[in-house]
Formats: C-alpha cells, structure tokens, sequence
C-alpha cells in the first residue's frame, strides 16, 4: 500500500505541474516598466504644466506685490444729475448715514448678513484665494459672488465699476485688507458704509428707516430684513415689493440656519416683522421731475451703474435734457390737460439725444406715462408705419387704393366702417392726410401685418402692447393703431423718418464724471451708438413728404416753418387717446393724452384721460407750444424733396 500511494502522490504532482505551467504557445509575460520606454509627448507636456504653474506662480507672486492696498476714502454721497446746461436737475444723496461701533452691532444681525452674503468670510483671505479671483476676473470676466471683504471695497472705492482689469484688482486688495484688518473690523465698517434702500447708508440707518429703532435694539426678525435689503434695496423693500421682501427675508433665515447661527425650530416659529411704511422722498422726486429722475436713474443703471454707484459714489451726471424744453413741455401738459394724463418727449432726429421728458406727474416710483410700461393704442398716428412698408415694396405714395368705407377684409368678421372716406380711388397721400382706415387695412394685408410690424421695430417701435414688435402676433387692425405703444417709442421711430430713414437709438446721458470732479466714468462721444438704416434714403423723404401735406392741412399745429405731423385718437368705452407726433429737421415731439375708467376696461386696454379724440385737439396744442419753445432762436429748416418711388398700384379697381 505504501508504494502505491507513493506512485499516486508522484502522479498528482505531475499534474500539478503541468496545471501551473503555462501553454507552449502563450508569449512570456512583459517586463515590470522601467520608465525609459514612456513616449516622449507625455513627457514633454509634464514639462510644459510644472513650467506654466511655475510661471504662473511668479506671475501672481509679482501681481501680488505690486498691487498696494490704497487708504480707504470718505465717502462724498451726493450724486448731482443735471440739465444739458450743467444747472441742477436732481440729486441721489447721502442724506442719512450714522457710524456705529462696533459694540452697538448685535451678533444675530452680523451673522444675518454673513450668511446672506460671505458664509466664508470667517475663514477666507489667503494669498492664494486673493490670486486664484483676480485672474478670474481677468480670464473668465466673473468670480462668482463677491466676498465681503471685495463689497466693502467696492462701496468704498465706486470708481472700480465693472471692468474686468478693476475687479482683480479689487480682488487682490480684498485678500490684503483682510490681512491687514481684523474681521471684526471689516464687517463694522461694512455695514457701516453698505446701502440699504430708503436714503440709508449702514445699519443704523437702516435701523430707523425700517424700524423707528437704534440698532442694537434689533431682533432677530429685524435683523434679516435688513440682511435682506442688501442684494436689491428697491426691490426688496417691503413698503413697494412685499412678496418679494418676504422671500428674501426667508432665504436669509435659511441661510442662517444652515451656517449654524440660528436653532432651527426658532426659525420655523418666526413670522415677518412690522415695517414702518417708507419715508417721504426728497422734494425732487415729487410730480413730473421725480418721474424724470426715475428715467434718469435707469439709464444709469443700463450702462452698468449700481444702486450702491448711483446713491453713494458723489457721481455728476450731465444729461441730454433741455431746461427749456423740459420747462416747457412740463406746463403745456400740465396747463391744456389739467388733472387728466398726458406725456411728451422731445429728441433730435439726427442724434438720438432727449431733450424734454414729461412722464406724468404722478412722482418717483410711480408709473411713467411716456414708458413702455405704459403702452397707449396709437390710433392713426401709427399709418405712417404702414405708408413706409408699402413705399418700401414699391407701392408710391401716388398710388391708388379703394377708400370707401363697408369693406370686407378676411381678418375682420363684419365690414369695416370708416370715420373717413376718400371714395373708390385714393391716393396713400391723401388717405394718409384723411385718415382712411379702409386703405390702410388694406394696405396692411397687401403687404403683411407681421412685415409691418417688423418695419415699425427697425424704425424705433420696440414694443406693441408690451411685446417686442418683432414677436406680436398682428393682424389688419394694426393700421387702426389697435396696439399700444410708448410716447418714447413714438417719438424715436418719427426721428428715423425725420432722418431720411436712419434710426438713431434715444439716449438721456451724455457724461459721467466720479466724485474727484476729474475722472470721466462715462462719455457719449466714445460710445456712441453706430445709426441704423431702417430704410432707404427714398422710404424717409417720401414719408415726410406726406406728413407734411398732413401738417398743413391741420391749422392748430402751425409753426410757421416747414414740419410734418399726424394726428389720431380713438375711443374704447369710457375711455379715449388722442396724440399728435411731428418734426422739423431739427426736433420731433410725440404727445400722448387719454383718460379711461379703468373698472369698466380690461386690463390689456386701460389707459386714463379723457380727450376730445377729433383731430389734432388738446394733444396739438401741447405739441405746438412745445416745438415753438424748444425751437426759438433756431434758423427754419426745409426737408428734401420727395422721391416719389415706386410704381405698384395699389388695389383700387
């Protein structure tokens, strides 16, 4: 038995050996790498990334010591926005800023706002964050959200504006202010300086704007609706924008609650706290120069200005806006339309520039009547626009059209009836002068509603009834003037046809100079917008050509020198508009006045005033004490002769 096993124990070793070996035909297994066969691209580029971090490094070293961290200024905190003329307009002031210490600032109102602004801010400022945000800002244009270190600079220090080269900056000193300050004292001189809505700068301010209290007198509550006024001041106010108000103020709480500053369960018990309404506004912002103010502060806003910018950085603003003018279109309004609605604007033709802007009288922050926040129905005051597509298809103003009222058109259920007619043969001019409604819808559908529409836009018209004029779905009635549009638009889209058919965008500012009375932050002659040819030479003076017939043949709208104008008004209901929009070469004015009872009206078509809507009325006595005032001691100016272009017939048979 012994043998036997043994010979067994041979044979399942052999076996063994055989399993382990591998098969005669497989390649031998590859050497263990030694590094000298790795392909040299991947040696190459190892050498060009420690090259680039090194550089990079000397680079952010070399930025780093250069950029000194300048003394922090006083802050100047009136911002004059004047007339064309430099006389006094308005003024964003620093009329309400008190310093606390730092022992006056209760914590839960610090932790409000670092949460809501820096939830790093206790641990952040190293050298290499400060570095890794400039050359953000330099790269990639944004950082994400500024640190606080970065808003106290930029409160501080306005003259940083936007530019990419001024926020690495900017960022680059943050990360040296915080070395070089306490975070206490960063914060308290934050808050200190930050604006906060309703002419408050700092906390305490703040505090008795809101509260009727000292800071330090603060709950928690009180505290978030503070924190919360930070990112939009206007906004976020409870008195104008409560829904809005309540839910920053819930995101702050939130934000506290994550931080680790507020138990969780006292935040599900907490409710909004009272605010005291908003305090009465500076003499200023009262009737039609508050509303101009309104329009002045947002085209601050649109070239890139800040609430913080505009309130608290000492900024003179010269605007385009005539003292004359303004003066003069302010009491024409106010003295042929009494205590009903009106609204003018002024510009010049050849340059896009605003020169009077009457809005209402209704105040800063209430609604502008001249805006596109408040579109008016045109009536026939927008036929010009489709006299310009049809004279741009080849449709002359000679040409014929039937002008008889009963007619049929396929996107109207029942015949139209005219106010006017001019029979079965009529020319666009003297349906133009008339006001035939049956031609212009015709001509409409003849050339397309949505082609109309599109024209208008390229001529100044950007929205209809609130929408862009490139998006409204449009139909027949567009020639009847069914749409609302803005006196601003009105005013611009007249000045391209006043301008031979180029389109010059409207604009109220010519310069912005920082609170050192020296540094100019902005200037119109250098960003000057490049005009637009909305249409031919030919569509522009053929236009004018007949408006001016139009102008002539209406004796309440004499200036004894050559214009062009149109007048139109309409009723819905109770309620009416009425408008006259002409122009000499010089100057156009739009002028807007209506009334409606806005219970009885839809929504979509209220307007307010009530006018005598036949022709020219109370708006033409606007529009010619208007241009008479802002014209005097101008030499009279003649147009061009028409080019009477095209030779399509129109649809008279």
């Amino acid at each position: 038995m012994r043998s036997d096993q043994s010979e067994t124990d041979v044979v399942d070793a052999e076996r063994i050996d055989e399993a382990d070996a591998p098969p005669p035909d497989d390649p031998p297994p590859p050497a263990p790498p030694t590094g000298r066969g790795r392909p040299r691209g991947l040696r190459i580029l190892a050498v060009a990334v420690v090259i680039g971090l090194v550089l990079t490094a000397i680079g952010g070293a070399v930025v780093w010591n250069s950029t000194r961290l300048p003394p922090i200024p006083d802050l100047s905190g009136t911002t004059r926005i004047t007339y064309s003329d430099r006389s006094p307009l308005a003024t964003f002031a620093a009329e309400n800023r008190v310093e606390v210490g730092s022992d006056r600032i209760p914590e839960h109102l610090r932790q409000a706002v670092i949460a809501a602004q820096d939830p790093d801010f206790e641990t952040s400022g190293s050298t290499v964050t400060g570095v890794t945000r400039a050359l953000r800002y330099l790269v990639v244009g944004s950082a994400g959200k500024e640190p606080l270190a970065e808003q106290y600079l930029r409160n501080t220090m306005p003259t940083d504006l936007g530019r990419r080269v001024g926020n690495s900056k900017r960022a680059l000193r943050a990360a040296k202010l915080e070395q070089s300050m306490s975070k206490a004292d960063i914060l308290t001189g934050y808050l200190n300086t930050i604006y906060l809505g309703r002419g408050a700068w700092g906390v305490q301010s703040a505090a008795q704007a809101y509260f009727g209290k000292d800071v330090e007198a603060l709950s928690v509550e009180e505290s978030a609706v503070i924190a919360a006024a930070i990112d939009e001041p206007s906004r976020s106010d409870p008195s104008g924008n409560p829904e809005a108000a309540r839910t920053r103020w819930s995101t702050v709480l939130d934000a506290m609650v994550d931080a680790g500053s507020l138990d969780r369960a006292a935040r599900t018990s907490m409710r909004f706290p009272a605010v005291l309404a908003a305090p009465k506004r500076a003499e200023w912002r009262a009737g039609s120069t508050g509303v101009l103010g309104q329009r002045i502060e947002t085209e601050l806003k649109k070239l890139g200005f800040s609430s913080a910018d505009i309130n608290t950085g000492g900024l003179t603003v010269t605007t385009t806006i005539s003292r004359a003018a303004q003066k003069a279109a302010t009491e024409a309004a106010q003295r042929h339309v009494r205590g009903e609605e009106a609204a003018v604007v002024s510009l010049e033709p050849r340059t896009g520039a605003v020169r009077a802007y009457y809005g209402g009288a209704r105040g800063y922050g209430n609604l502008d009547q001249a805006s596109s926040g408040a579109p008016h129905p045109a009536a026939a005051t927008f036929q010009p626009f489709v006299l310009a597509t049809a004279v741009k298809n080849g449709y002359g103003i000679d040409s014929v059209w039937n002008g008889t009222t009963g007619q049929k058109y396929e996107d109207l259920a029942k015949p139209l009836t005219n106010s006017a007619s001019c029979g079965p043969r009529c020319t666009l001019t003297t349906a133009t002068v008339q006001s035939v409604e049956s031609v212009f819808w015709g001509a409409t559908l003849t050339n397309g509603a949505t082609t109309v529409a599109r024209d208008a836009a390229k001529a100044g018209i950007r929205t209809l009834d609130d929408t862009p004029a490139t998006d409204t779905k449009v139909d027949g009635s567009l020639a009847l003037g069914r749409y609302g549009v803005s006196v601003l638009d009105q005013a611009s889209a007249y000045a391209t046809f006043a301008a031979g058919g180029v389109h010059h965008e409207p604009y109220f500012i010519d310069q912005v100079v920082d609170a050192d009375g020296r540094t100019v932050l902005y200037d119109r002659a250098q960003n000057q917008a490049e005009p637009v040819a909305a249409f031919e030479s030919a569509v522009g003076r053929d236009v004018s050509y007949v408006l001016q017939q139009s102008y002539a043949a209406d004796p309440n709208l004499r200036l004894g020198r050559p214009a062009a104008a149109k007048s139109g008004g309409q009723r819905y209901g109770s309620s009416s508009d009425a408008w006259v929009v002409g122009y000499t070469p010089q100057l156009v004015t739009a002028v807007w006045a209506g009334k409606g009872e806005s219970s009885t009206i839809p929504p979509a078509e209220r307007v307010n005033g009530t006018i005598d809507v036949r022709g020219s009325g109370v708006p033409g006595t606007v529009w010619r004490e208007v241009m008479t005032s802002a014209l005097k001691g101008t030499t009279a100016e003649s147009f061009p002769p028409p080019v009477r272009a095209g030779s399509r017939p129109g649809n008279a048979r």
